[in-house]
């Protein structure tokens, strides 16, 4: 059964600076645009196409989910939402902005401030501490050193993993090493998080807790797109979007009820 406890919202005093003049939900339909999206692959005079002339809209606050049969394009999307990579042609708005066109260095620091990131094999560095892996985003802000530690305890303690702090990652089970990958995620108060696979590595428990994770972090305002290949966890999504052969084929809205995918 799906857990409906509401996470607090951040603390006023640690919220960030919008990353782009203007840019706010209140002003703001979409927090994600894409026209025409198109990403090819060329090696050895073989071209390769990814995604053929995607069409998606994703609004603030959003839980969507997205799937599709392995090496359809959902990873080579959300790298692109990401700013992981970048579209052979097409447009990209973030926050009313096209991004499209940034360089390397814009896309680093809109990508930084903005968006998280939950990886299937979790990307946790194994030589810091749960602790250290959680605090690490937030060098890049400028933050004091106790500004820093007020937010990691802050998001250890929302998260559940504080008694875990001084563990390093191989001393975690699965679901503890993916809570604390979370943790990492949302740290800076990122406004989006991209999670790719996030239960793949993980037993029917741990997946389930990660996506009463997420569940909770998009009640409480985070939104966030969800790549799976399992039926199960995208109902826990407010919209699937269904990808083949990098065309985006069609989208439902979900009952959002945790294993039901019918239309609401």
């Amino acid at each position: 059964m799906r857990f409906r406890t509401i996470l607090p919202r951040w603390n006023q005093a640690h919220s960030l600076r919008p990353s782009i003049s203007g840019a706010t939900p209140n002003r703001i339909v979409k927090m994600i645009r894409i026209n025409n999206l198109k990403k090819v692959y060329r090696s050895n005079n073989v071209e390769t196409t990814a995604i053929a002339n995607a069409n998606l809209r994703v609004d603030f606050g959003e839980f969507v989910a997205i799937t599709g049969p392995s090496g359809s394009g959902k990873t080579t999307l959300l790298s692109i939402l990401g700013m992981l990579d970048t579209a052979t042609e097409g447009e990209y708005f973030l926050f009313d902005t096209d991004v499209s066109k940034y360089s390397e260095r814009e896309r680093a620091d809109l990508r930084r401030e903005n968006i998280g990131f939950v990886f299937q094999n979790f990307n946790l560095i194994n030589e810091l501490t749960v602790y250290e892996n959680i605090e690490l985003p937030l060098f890049y802000l400028g933050l004091t050193s106790s500004e820093r530690r007020e937010i990691v305890m802050s998001t250890m303690d929302r998260l559940r993993i504080t008694p875990r702090r001084n563990h390093f990652p191989q001393q975690l089970s699965g679901g503890q090493q993916q809570r604390a990958a979370v943790a990492r995620a949302i740290v800076g108060k990122q406004k989006l998080i991209l999670a790719d696979e996030p239960t793949g590595n993980l037993d029917s428990r741990n997946g389930e807790e990660v996506m009463t994770l997420l569940a909770q972090l998009n009640e409480a305002g985070t939104t966030i797109i969800m790549v799976t290949h399992s039926a199960e966890y995208a109902s826990w999504a407010g919209r699937l979007v269904r990808i083949f052969d990098g065309h985006l084929v069609n989208e439902d809205i979900l009952t959002g009820v945790p294993g039901v995918l019918e239309l609401r």
